[in-house]
């Protein structure tokens, strides 16, 4: 038969290991199990790979996949293939040298594939550097790096394991637990740390902070983002506040210096204010804490920076401030664009190897409560945040519905309300406003205003 393949005859191919693998499956459908991770589209030959994907359907099917049964599917389905398909079927089983080292024909018929695809990707690398075709600079790079990424991600295959052995890498993760060797990154507040899984937020978690404005969901992140870049990486991005205004917020939380003091003029002779000035320079100074600005930054961009910082200063956590403000999301309604940002977030999470904590609006419901204490569905444009994000807290902070309460004066909750395999439940908090900080709740909480006592800790499977 005639090679069909429209591409240039010079591309990597075998057209000899694709003619063993279709005649020893022909011969011995058994075989098909020493296949690996071939499938119809590596296949050179357009011929070809109609032939073997009804090999596979068939034998999928639990049919018997010979000379005459794959003949008489083909022409049942009027494949378009040429009129001497049944003659080359019986030359390609009659010069099969063996149907025993199958799977090594199919591994050289992947790789010729492979080399095609990188020469594809080469070839649309350059054709985009000559033509961009409308995309920015940034847009073009982010393409070809994605086209890179996916083409090394082509050989790399999750093959099934047997209990036994996942059990042994998990027996691993408990002893290093034990021994306080983990890689969960803690957040610096004993008491949320207390209730989440392994002591603080894990590498490829995606981490929503929810709540209504002014609650403090920015001060506590970037009071956990202070407390974390002590020991590790961390970059936040804020779409809402300028950098001046995280510097000052920074300065006084890391030097205990009242943020009112820090953002207007200190007297010469406030010894205790410049003194705390001078101890948060000396702190921030030593913190790995970086800072971009942008604002309505889009998802693609905020990707190609991370990836960048990470080069250069290593990446261990990123604080997204906050997901109503990103750009260039993905469908015409608002729901639809958030649902984008959260989906992109997770997947920066586990590509990058990082802990992504997205802050995220609650919507007016909150207020019709009598309580006024948050639930997940008052998470704001989007239910798919709940579903992307592996764990979910919501600031609340009852004393902004009653300022004139003195028992709930500073009184914060985060109420874990999302945690994959984890507890959930309430954790009080005292918010120091001049400081920007927060810190365990010493005594009894102050009653509900419903009257109603807090909920119970549980288990969220």
């Amino acid at each position: 038969m005639s090679n069909q393949h429209g591409a240039d005859s010079a591309a990597p191919h075998s057209i000899e290991a694709e003619q063993s693998v279709l005649g020893a499956l022909l011969r011995f459908n058994d075989g098909f199990d020493q296949v690996g991770d071939l499938e119809a589209k590596h296949f050179y030959r357009e011929d070809h790979r109609t032939i073997y994907a009804e090999i596979v359907r068939m034998i999928g099917r639990g049919e018997p996949a010979d000379v005459i049964t794959v003949y008489t599917a083909l022409v049942g389905h009027g494949s378009a293939i040429d009129a001497d398909i049944l003659p080359y079927l019986h030359r390609l089983t009659e010069t099969t040298p063996s149907a025993a080292t199958i799977g090594r024909y199919a591994n050289i018929v992947v790789d010729r594939a492979l080399r095609r695809a990188t020469m594809y990707v080469a070839d649309t690398i350059n054709g985009l550097a000559m033509n961009p075709k409308g995309k920015t600079a940034d847009e073009v790079l982010d393409t070809m790096q994605s086209l890179v990424t996916s083409l090394a991600e082509r050989r790399v295959r999750n093959e099934p394991k047997m209990l036994r052995d996942v059990l042994a890498g998990f027996i691993d993760g408990i002893s290093r637990r034990a021994e306080g060797t983990d890689n969960a990154i803690p957040t610096g507040i004993p008491g949320i740390d207390r209730l989440l899984t392994g002591g603080g937020f894990r590498p490829g978690q995606l981490i929503i902070v929810a709540g209504r404005p002014s609650m403090g969901k920015s001060a506590l992140t970037t009071d956990i983002g202070l407390n974390m870049a002590a020991d590790h990486s961390v970059l936040e991005f804020s779409m809402e506040m300028e950098s001046q205004e995280i510097a000052g917020r920074a300065l006084a939380n890391r030097g205990r210096v009242d943020l009112g003091k820090v953002m207007g003029q200190i007297p010469h002779d406030d010894d205790v204010a410049w003194a705390g000035v001078s101890t948060g320079c000396i702190k921030i100074d030593a913190l790995r804490f970086g800072l971009d600005e942008t604002a309505a930054i889009s998802l693609l961009e905020l990707r190609m920076k991370a990836k960048a910082w990470k080069r250069k200063h290593g990446l261990h956590v990123i604080i997204v401030d906050y997901l109503g403000l990103m750009s260039g999301g993905e469908g015409e309604k608002r729901h639809e664009q958030i649902g984008f940002y959260s989906r992109g977030l997770k997947a920066l999470a586990k590509e990058l190897g990082v802990a992504v904590i997205a802050l995220a609006q609650l919507n007016r419901k909150v207020e019709e409560r009598p309580d006024r204490r948050p639930v997940l569905s008052d998470l704001r444009d989007s239910g798919e945040i709940e579903q992307d994000a592996d764990i979910v807290m919501l600031v609340h902070r009852p004393e902004m519905y009653d300022p004139e309460n003195p028992e709930l004066r500073g009184f914060a909750e985060i109420l874990l309300r999302k945690q994959r395999g984890g507890g959930l439940g309430d954790i009080p908090l005292m918010f120091n406003g001049p400081t920007c900080s927060f810190s365990d709740w010493s005594g009894r909480a102050p009653a509900a205003p419903s009257g109603k006592g807090r909920s119970s800790s549980r288990f969220d499977g």
